[in-house]
């Protein structure tokens, strides 16, 4: 035993000067951030996934199970005038719907000489 009368100091952990971070504090200053764009990724990737599924879905010209018949737009012919003359059970609003999606169209503007499919039933 030491016969001073001098005591000693134990230090445990981190040196002077050093902070030492406890389990709890690694995670809050480290996984959180992480955590935060690991889900900010996987978010962006199935946007991603599903923008791409939808393009390929929307790039596809072949339309199964719908009866159309295909027309020539002429002079003064509108999707309106084209809905009316289709030979369907539904409304013309309807029609003029299932015109634009059956035909891929963005805009309600027809050029004359172009060809579109009409539904028919």
């Amino acid at each position: 035993m030491n016969t001073t009368d001098e005591m000693t100091t134990t230090t445990f952990g981190a040196a002077p000067g050093h902070v030492s971070l406890t389990r709890r504090g690694r995670f809050v200053l480290l996984g959180i951030p992480v955590l935060t764009v690991v889900c900010g990724l996987l978010t962006a990737g199935l946007f991603l996934g599903i923008s791409t599924l939808n393009q390929a879905q929307a790039a596809s010209h072949e339309v199964s199970g719908v009866q159309a018949e295909e027309v020539t737009v002429g002079v003064g012919d509108t999707l309106w005038s084209l809905a009316a003359q289709a030979d369907t059970e539904e409304d013309i609003h309807t029609t003029v719907e299932r015109i634009a999606e059956l035909n891929g169209l963005e805009s309600s503007q027809l050029q004359p000489g172009e060809r579109l499919y009409i539904p028919a039933e």
